[in-house]
C-alpha cells in the first residue's frame, strides 16, 4: 500500500483505486503508527495522543478495536501478503511495511540529495531535487484531516520546518546561479505570508538588486523595518542592516553570491513544548517574569530562574510564559529537558554537549560543522546568537553547571530556567520560589480540567479535594483527570479517597501526572543523614520546626541539623519560613510529601534506630517550637 501524510492522510491500495475510509480516531492511530517508522508504539502514547491522559474507563478494548479495525481494512486492499501489516507485541504495536510507500520518506530522500548537492556547489542538481522533494507535498499542512495530539503535533511541526528550509535552500541555490528572476515572484509571495522573516526579506532584497530594481529592494527593507518596529519594537538583525548599507553604498559585492556551499542557512527553530490549556493563575509571577525577560538590564542575557518542590506547576508556568513573549524573540525559541522521567531513572541527565548539539541541528548545522568538544560548541552557538533575539527554555535542571555553557552572551538573549532547587551559583540569574496555587485558581484548575461546573455544595467538595492536594497544580490535575471520567470518579468518591490518608498517593497517579513518581528520583539521591532525617521528621506529631527543635530531638549538633535542612530544604522535600522579629527559619512538611515519605521503607539499620527515637522525644520540643508557616 502507499500512505501520504504530507496533507490529508491518504491510505492508498497498490492497484489504485480510491483511498480508505477512516474515522477521525483510526485516522490518528494510522499516523502515530506510520510516524514511528516500524518502532513499537506504547500503550501509553496512544492513550496520550488520542485522549490526551483523559482516557475511557474502556481504554484497552478500545485500542483493541482499533487495530483490529485497521488490521482488516488493510487487509482487505493490501494485495500482497505482509505489505502493510500491524504488529503487536507485549508493550503495543508497530507498522511494518515498506518506507517507500510512504510520501514522507520519498520527501526526505530527495531533500537530503538536494542539500548533499549544496554542498558540492552543484545549484543546478540541488534545485531539481528539492523541485522532486516539494512535489510531493500536496498541501501545506501535515496530516490536515487528522486530529493532533502532542506527539502528531510536534512531527508535523517538524516536516513543515523541513519543508520551509527547501524552499528557503531551492531560492538559495537559484541566486547562487545568478537566476533571480526566476524567484523573484516566490520571494514575493513569501515575505506576504512570512512579514517578518528576516532571511527571506535578505533574499527578496538581493533578487531584486540584481534583477536592476534597488529602489524597491529598499522599499522592502523600509517596510519590513515599520513592522518589526510596530509589532515588536525591534530593528532589523545586524545581517539584514548589512545588506541595507550596501544597497545604499551601491556595493559591487552584492552583485556577487554571498553564501558558500556548505555553509548552513538559517533555519528559525521554534522548539517550545505546547502551551497548557488548562493553565490558570499564577498573575502575578506571569507578569514578574516577563518583566524580569523583557526589560534591558545590562550588557548580557536576561535569566530567570524558577525553583519549587515537585508538582508546584513550574514547567507549566514557563512554558506559558515563554509562549507570551515569543513574538519578542522572532529569531528562535529552544528548549531542553534535563531530568524529564526517561533521564531521571537512570540517574543521567543530558549532557550539555549533546543539547547545544540538538540546539545547532535546529539552527541548520551540519555534523561535520560542528566541534566536538563542549567549548567549541558553547563558542559556535554563542556566536550565532550575538546579534540575534533567542529565547532559550531550560527545563528541570540539576545545577548550575550544566545551563553555564549554554547561556548567549548576547544582550537581546533571554534564558528561562526550572529547576527544584535555587540555582544560586549562576550569576546574573534573578531567582523566583513557585509555591502552591492560591485556593480559588487550584479550584478552577481542577474544573478546567475535569471539565466540570459544580453548584455551592459540589464546590465545597472540590475545595476539599484540592487542599488535600496542597494546591500543588499537578495532585490537582491529577485528580481532575479522574473526575473527567465520573462512571470511574465521581465527585463524592473523590472527596472521600483523598480524605484517606492511606489512598491519597494513589489517586494521584494518573498518567504523567504522578507525584510520587517525581519525588522517588530525589528522595534516592538524598544523602543518608538527610534521608533520615527526613523520615523522622514525617513521623513526628507537629507539621512545622525549628534547627534547635531537631537538634533537641535527635542528638545532631546545631551545625549538623542545619546542614541537614539546608539539603532537605534545597531538594524541596520541606519549605522554609524566616520569622520576624529575628526568631530564625522554621521549616516544615508539606502534608502530601509526609505521605510519601510514610510510605518509604527502612532502608538500614540507622533509619531504625532514628525512627523509634523520633516518636518518643519530639513531642514536648516540637511544641515548644509549633506554629503555622
Amino acid at each position: 500500500m502507499k500512505f501520504r501524510l504530507l496533507g490529508n492522510l491518504e491510505a492508498l491500495p497498490d492497484a489504485g483505486g480510491e483511498p480508505l475510509v477512516l474515522a477521525p480516531k483510526l485516522r490518528a492511530v494510522l499516523a502515530l503508527l506510520l510516524i514511528s517508522r516500524g518502532r513499537t508504539v506504547p500503550i501509553s502514547q496512544f492513550v496520550e495522543e488520542l485522549w490526551l491522559d483523559r482516557p475511557p474507563a474502556t481504554v484497552s478494548a478500545t485500542m483493541q478495536t482499533y487495530i483490529y479495525q485497521l488490521r482488516k481494512l488493510l487487509g482487505a486492499v493490501g494485495g500482497e501478503a505482509g505489505s502493510a501489516t500491524l504488529a503487536t507485541d507485549s508493550a503495543g504495536y508497530a507498522f511494518k511495511g515498506s518506507a517507500e510507500g510512504i510520501d514522507v520518506h520519498v520527501f526526505e530522500t530527495r531533500f537530503e540529495a538536494g542539500k548533499a548537492a549544496m554542498r558540492a556547489g552543484d545549484h543546478e542538481e540541488a534545485i531539481e531535487s528539492f523541485d522532486r522533494a516539494l512535489a510531493v507535498w500536496r498541501s501545506m499542512e501535515v496530516l490536515a484531516d487528522v486530529p493532533k495530539g502532542p506527539f502528531l503535533e510536534a512531527y508535523a511541526v517538524q516536516l513543515e520546518e523541513a519543508r520551509m528550509q527547501a524552499i528557503e535552500l531551492r531560492i538559495e541555490a537559484y541566486l547562487q546561479l545568478g537566476r533571480e528572476l526566476d524567484v523573484l515572484p516566490q520571494l514575493r509571495a513569501l515575505t506576504v505570508n512570512h512579514p517578518l522573516h528576516e532571511g527571506l526579506h535578505g533574499r527578496l532584497m538581493l533578487a531584486l538588486h540584481r534583477a536592476g530594481r534597488r529602489h524597491e529592494a529598499l522599499e522592502v527593507y523600509r517596510k519590513l523595518r515599520a513592522a518589526l518596529a510596530q509589532e515588536l519594537g525591534l530593528e532589523p538583525g545586524s545581517g539584514l542592516q548589512r545588506i541595507h548599507r550596501s544597497l545604499l553604498a551601491g556595493d559591487p559585492e552584492l552583485d556577487h553570491t554571498v553564501n558558500r556551499a556548505g555553509v548552513p542557512l538559517t533555519v528559525i527553530p521554534a522548539q517550545l513544548p505546547p502551551d497548557i490549556r488548562e493553565f490558570c493563575g499564577r498573575q502575578a509571577e506571569t507578569a514578574r517574569l516577563e518583566q524580569i525577560l523583557t526589560v534591558p538590564g545590562g550588557p548580557g542575557p536576561r535569566v530567570a530562574a524558577l525553583s519549587g518542590m515537585a508538582g508546584a506547576g513550574k514547567t507549566a508556568l514557563a512554558v506559558r510564559v515563554a509562549h507570551s513573549l515569543r513574538k519578542r524573540y522572532p529569531d528562535g525559541q529552544f528548549f531542553a529537558c534535563f531530568q524529564g522521567s526517561l533521564t531521571a531513572r537512570s540517574g543521567l541527565p543530558p549532557n550539555p554537549c549533546s543539547v547545544i548539539g540538538s540546539f545547532l541541528r535546529g539552527i541548520g548545522f551540519l555534523p561535520e560543522q560542528m566541534p566536538d568538544d563542549l567549548t567549541g560548541r558553547s563558542q559556535l552557538f554563542r556566536s550565532w546568537c550575538a546579534d540575534r533575539a533567542v529565547l532559550i527554555l531550560l527545563d528541570d535542571v540539576p545545577s548550575a553547571e550544566q545551563v553555564r555553557p549554554l547561556l548567549p552572551a548576547g544582550p537581546r538573549c533571554a534564558v528561562l530556567i526550572t529547576s527544584r532547587s535555587p540555582l544560586y551559583a549562576l550569576s546574573g540569574a534573578r531567582n523566583m520560589e513557585i509555591g502552591p496555587l492560591a485556593a480559588a485558581d487550584a479550584v478552577e484548575l481542577l474544573s478546567r480540567v475535569s471539565g466540570c461546573t459544580w453548584d455551592t455544595r459540589d464546590r465545597a467538595m472540590a475545595r476539599s479535594i484540592a487542599d488535600h492536594c496542597d494546591r500543588l497544580p499537578l495532585a490537582v490535575h491529577a485528580v481532575g483527570s479522574l473526575l473527567a471520567l465520573p462512571s470511574r470518579m465521581p465527585l463524592r468518591r473523590a472527596v472521600d479517597r483523598m480524605t484517606d490518608r492511606r489512598l491519597r498517593l494513589q489517586v494521584l497517579r494518573s498518567g504523567s501526572a504522578d507525584l510520587s513518581g517525581r519525588l522517588e528520583h530525589a528522595y534516592e539521591c538524598l544523602d543518608p543523614v538527610a534521608r533520615h532525617l527526613l523520615r523522622a521528621l514525617s513521623r513526628a506529631p507537629e507539621t512545622t520546626f525549628t534547627v534547635d527543635a531537631v537538634t533537641r530531638s535527635f542528638g545532631l549538633d546545631a551545625v549538623e541539623a542545619e546542614d541537614a535542612l539546608e539539603r532537605l530544604y534545597d531538594a524541596r522535600f520541606v519549605v522554609a519560613h524566616t520569622d520576624g522579629g529575628g526568631a530564625g527559619t522554621r521549616y516544615g512538611l508539606m502534608e502530601l510529601t509526609r505521605l510519601f515519605v510514610q510510605q518509604q521503607g527502612p532502608d538500614d539499620l540507622t533509619a531504625a534506630l532514628l525512627d523509634e527515637a523520633a516518636p518518643s522525644c519530639a513531642s514536648a520540643a516540637f511544641t515548644a517550637s509549633s506554629g503555622l508557616l
